[in-house]
Formats: structure tokens, C-alpha cells, sequence
């Protein structure tokens, strides 16, 4: 029978042991039997249980182990660039990547402490900045202020999270971030999240972000500091760039002297002042320069600062001898604290000296062919001469004018009885006057034609007070006549003054000609002077209108020689 029993239990003790019972009936028996089973039962559902957490704990490590290599092998391409654009794109897709994340966005302080938002994964700029974002921008900073990672299975459960309204409005589940720090200092922050799985972001993640974003920090830092130093390149090659264009553009020669002593730079306009290619200069040091500029470096080294420029001489191996003008300052800047450099500015005189001594010498030729002329001519015709002398040509201009003729009245009868020498005198003496007269009330000395001369106020440079200068000179030229004794009497004149159009310019040939006036009203101030007694002075009716305050005068109806109608004359003196 107990060959049967075991038989038909196939080999199970319990199901042997059931049919024992079952058999004797043995209330003890079944009742073993029974617990026996019951705790068979219960260590058949832990071993499973124990089975369960085993392959999920295996799962688990799994996952951490993938995460770990996954960081660890893009934590290489993280600091394969010094682009920082690139390196914050590869922060946060290998965090986005590594996490399972759906969106997320990296931060970096600025100078000032001000996160920034840089780079976004799975959702814009505006909406990282809006309202709806709020209470992740408050993680973030709190992250930021404190250095401590923050992380949530599920925001919809989690208290810290849950009271906000936009939390539950986005349906945030799973939330992480974590700061990017450099030792003790944080630069910025990488936030990652989920609105579809609560549950992602395990215990450990914080820990494992953090690691991989302290590398990612270096990386950052790194590339930042890259890029500040790209900009500074780029700034100091575009400060030489512009400082090569200045100095080439500068006329005068500048060279500058670096704080050991050497030539820094040589600018075109000094290579041609000094005959040399400029750039054989660079790198020597100062005292290459005294081969050019004698005595510069007792200059530079006794710290001699003239408060005028010095001039010097200086040879060229072509042009001779060089006159120069040097200038020099002291190169100091802000953060110096050794020797300063020095600028030196050198411009060539040589050609503005030899100008200078031209115009000199020219000037002194003019004066001398001034004084030749102002013997013959008004000083304001010499001066149009000398202003202009290829403007003399043949030829005249129409305008009007005033004409004075004075004549010594009964000269020839006088000359007749006196020597000729004696004749001479009176006349030098009287023209020498005349002459002064005529040209202090700015008259034209036109002519003298024997013992007379011809006056004309106006051309080349018509006055409103022609007319009145003519009267001023007519009774000057009176004055003077009575001063001069001929034959032991005074000097009379006769003086006829005419005001009209007339035809002013050069008159002649080419190779001589005179300045002269040609009219009616030349011809009637000679008519005028021919009539005139002792002493008087006749002036027709247009010129003594012309004057204001003109002189009381006998006014006559006199019939003139070569005209038809009778003239109104004004009879003066």
C-alpha cells in the first residue's frame, strides 16, 4: 500500500503525505498537512516576489549602467569643441538623450549674475519666458542661488510643485535640474522635464546629472573663455589694422618705440621721408634711428620733452640734406608699470624751407619792381599789376570817371627866362609834391605832360567819392603851387575837373602801353583847366552835384572850346 501511495503522490513528500492522512483519517496528520502547504505556498510567492525585484533591480542597474557610459561617452563630445554655441547644444541634447527627458533648456549666468536663457530642447524661447514657465524659472533659480539639485517623480503629486496652477495646467510629471558648476561656483543651470511619464527621473539621477554637468561646466567655461579671447583677438587685430591705416594715412613720419627699447612701427610716410622700406626698421632697436635723426636718442633718454618742436638736419641718400621737424611724446597706458614706449613724429620741412626761400626772395623782387613802378603808376594800379601780371593786356572797360588837368599858368614864358637846370628843379619840386597829393586821396596819376599832369579818380576802382576827392585835390595841388617860388613869385595853376563816362583800360602796344581814360569827359576837363584863370579851378555841373558838401563856387553859362552848347561850369578858389 505505501508503495502505492507513493506511486500515486508521483514523488511529492506533501502529496504523499496528504493520501496518508486522507487513508488513516489522522486529524493530526491533516491538519500538518495542511499548514505545510499553506507555508509551501507562501515561500513559492516570495521566491517569486524575490525574483521580481531581482529582475527589476537588474533592470535598473542596467539603465544606470547605460546612463553612466552614455555620459561618460558623450561627456568626450562635450569637450571635444571650444564653439560654445556647440558645446551648450551638446549639454543639453545628451541630457535630453541620457534622461529620456521630453523638453528642457540650459541657463548661463552673465557677468552680473543674470541667468540667461542660451539653449532650448522641445520647447521656444517665449514660452521658456512667459507666464506659463514661472514656477519652473523659480526652480531654476533656486537651484541656481543654493548649488542643490531639485528633482520630482511626479509633480502632480509632489507638494512642492502641485500648488501651482500652471504645474497641473502643463501636466508636469517628472522634473530635474540640476546646476553646472565649477568648484564652489555656479555659471548656469540645465533643466529637463516630461509632461508624459511621472516616475522617469529615478533617486540616483541627480547625482549622475550632476556629475556629468560639472564636466559639461568645464566644457562651458572653457569655450566661453575661447570665445572672450576670439573677441579680444578680433578687437586688437582690428585696433592694428586701424592703427596701420591711420598711421599710412598721416603725412608726417611717425615712428613708435616700445617700452624695450625697440621700433614697433614705421609708418609708410617716414620710409619715404628717410629713403628706406620701413618694414627693415621694425624690431631694431632705438638707436638705429640716430643713423636718421641725429641726437634722437639723447633725447629719449634724458626724458627731454621740448615744449616746441626741434628742428634738425638730416641726410638722405638721394635728396641730400633733409630740415626736419621732430615732435616727441611718451607712450604711457593705464595698466603699465615698466618703461614706456615713445612716439615720434617727424615732418619734412626740406621742401616747404626751399618754398619759403623762393617766396621770399620773390617777394623781395616784387617789392623792388613795386617800387620801380609805384614811380610811374598809382599804388592801386602797381598793386593789380603785381597781383596779376598776366592779366595786363591791351583793351579798357567802360565806367565812370572823374578827370582832373592842372596846369602852371604862364610857364613857358617863365622857362624862357630861367636856366634849364633851374627849370627842372621848380618842376621836380612841384611834381614830387603833386605826386604825394594825388596818391594820398587815391588819384590815378595819369600823365604829366609838360608843365602839367593828368589825374583820374575812378577806373580800375570806381568810389562813390570820386568826385569829392578830385575837389580835395584840386585844392591841395593849389596849396602846394604857393609854396614854390619861381622867378621869386608863387606858382599859379589853372585846374579844370570833369565828371563822365569814359573807356578805362591799356591803351598802346603790346610792348608799351599805358593805363589811361579816353571820353568826353577827358576832353572837357582839359577844355575846362585851358579856361580857368590864375588860381581858379572849373568844374562842370555832374561833378560838383556829386558833392555834398561841396565849397561855395560862382556858377557860370560859359561857352567852351569844341563844344556847340554852353557849358554850366562852377568856378572855385
Amino acid at each position: 500500500m505505501s508503495d502505492a501511495l507513493n506511486a500515486s503522490a508521483g514523488g511529492d513528500p506533501l502529496a504523499a503525505l496528504r493520501g496518508r492522512a486522507a487513508a488513516t483519517g489522522d486529524a493530526g496528520l491533516i491538519a500538518a498537512v495542511a499548514a505545510a502547504e499553506r507555508a509551501h505556498e507562501t515561500l513559492a510567492l516570495e521566491r517569486a516576489s524575490l525574483q521580481s525585484r531581482l529582475a527589476a533591480s537588474s533592470t535598473n542597474l542596467e539603465r544606470e549602467l547605460t546612463k553612466l557610459r552614455t555620459l561618460g561617452r558623450v561627456a568626450e563630445t562635450v569637450n571635444s569643441s571650444l564653439e560654445l554655441d556647440v558645446v551648450l547644444r551638446h549639454v543639453l541634447d545628451t541630457a535630453v538623450e541620457v534622461m529620456k527627458a521630453e523638453r528642457g533648456f540650459v541657463m548661463i549666468a552673465d557677468a552680473g549674475g543674470k541667468l540667461e536663457l542660451t539653449t532650448t530642447y522641445g520647447i521656444d524661447r517665449a514660452t521658456v519666458e512667459g507666464d506659463d514657465m514661472r514656477p519652473s524659472q523659480t526652480t531654476v533659480r533656486r537651484v541656481f542661488e543654493t548649488g542643490e539639485p531639485i528633482v520630482t517623480t511626479d509633480a502632480q503629486q509632489d507638494p512642492r510643485f502641485n500648488v501651482n496652477l500652471s504645474v497641473r495646467a502643463l501636466r508636469l510629471r517628472s522634473i530635474i535640474c540640476v546646476p553646472l558648476a565649477i568648484k564652489a561656483r555656479t555659471i548656469g543651470v540645465v533643466y529637463l522635464d516630461s509632461r508624459v511619464a511621472p516616475g522617469l527621473f529615478s533617486p540616483h539621477d541627480p547625482d549622475l546629472l550632476t556629475a556629468f554637468a560639472n564636466q559639461a561646466a568645464l566644457a562651458i567655461e572653457n569655450a566661453r573663455l575661447f570665445e572672450a579671447l576670439r573677441v579680444r583677438v578680433a578687437e586688437i587685430s582690428r585696433l592694428e589694422q586701424l592703427q596701420a591705416r591711420v598711421l599710412g594715412s598721416i603725412t608726417s613720419g611717425v615712428i613708435t618705440v616700445d617700452g624695450r627699447g625697440s621700433i614697433a612701427s614705421f609708418n609708410d610716410a617716414a620710409a619715404e621721408t628717410f629713403g628706406i622700406g620701413g618694414a627693415t626698421m621694425l624690431g631694431r632697436p632705438v638707436r638705429a634711428l640716430e643713423a636718421l635723426i641725429p641726437g634722437i636718442t639723447v633725447i629719449l633718454e634724458d626724458n627731454l620733452m621740448p615744449t616746441k618742436p626741434t628742428e634738425l638736419e638730416a641726410n638722405h641718400p638721394t635728396r641730400g640734406t633733409l630740415q626736419l621737424e621732430v615732435r616727441t611724446a611718451p607712450l604711457d597706458l593705464p595698466e603699465d608699470t615698466g618703461p614706456h614706449g615713445w612716439a615720434i613724429a617727424v615732418t619734412d620741412l626740406t621742401e616747404r624751407r626751399k618754398l619759403e626761400r623762393l617766396h621770399a626772395a620773390d617777394v623781395e623782387q616784387r617789392r623792388a619792381i613795386g617800387d620801380a613802378f609805384a614811380r610811374y603808376l598809382a599804388p592801386h594800379v602797381v598793386e593789380q599789376l603785381m597781383r596779376a601780371p598776366g592779366g595786363v593786356a591791351l583793351g579798357g572797360e567802360r565806367a565812370t570817371a572823374t578827370v582832373l588837368f592842372a596846369d602852371i599858368v604862364a610857364f613857358t614864358e617863365l622857362a624862357e627866362r630861367l636856366d634849364a637846370e633851374d627849370v627842372v628843379d621848380i618842376l621836380n619840386h612841384f611834381f614830387s609834391a603833386a605826386v604825394q597829393i594825388v596818391f594820398e586821396n587815391d588819384g590815378l596819376l595819369d600823365k604829366f605832360y609838360g608843365d602839367g599832369l593828368m589825374v583820374v579818380f575812378g577806373p580800375p576802382r570806381v568810389r562813390a567819392d570820386d568826385a569829392t576827392r578830385a575837389l580835395a585835390v584840386a585844392a591841395a595841388l593849389h596849396d602846394a603851387a604857393a609854396t614854390i617860388l619861381a622867378d621869386g613869385k608863387p606858382l599859379q595853376l589853372a585846374i579844370g575837373i570833369a565828371t563822365g563816362d569814359v573807356v578805362a583800360g591799356h591803351i598802346g602796344s603790346p610792348k608799351r602801353m599805358d593805363y589811361t581814360v579816353i571820353g568826353d569827359a577827358a576832353n572837357l576837363a582839359s577844355r575846362l583847366q585851358g579856361a580857368a584863370p590864375p588860381g581858379r579851378t572849373y568844374v562842370d555841373d555832374r561833378t560838383y552835384k556829386r558833392v555834398s558838401d561841396a565849397p561855395p563856387a560862382e556858377k557860370m553859362i560859359a561857352k567852351i572850346r569844341g563844344r556847340t552848347e554852353p557849358v554850366t561850369i562852377f568856378a572855385l578858389g
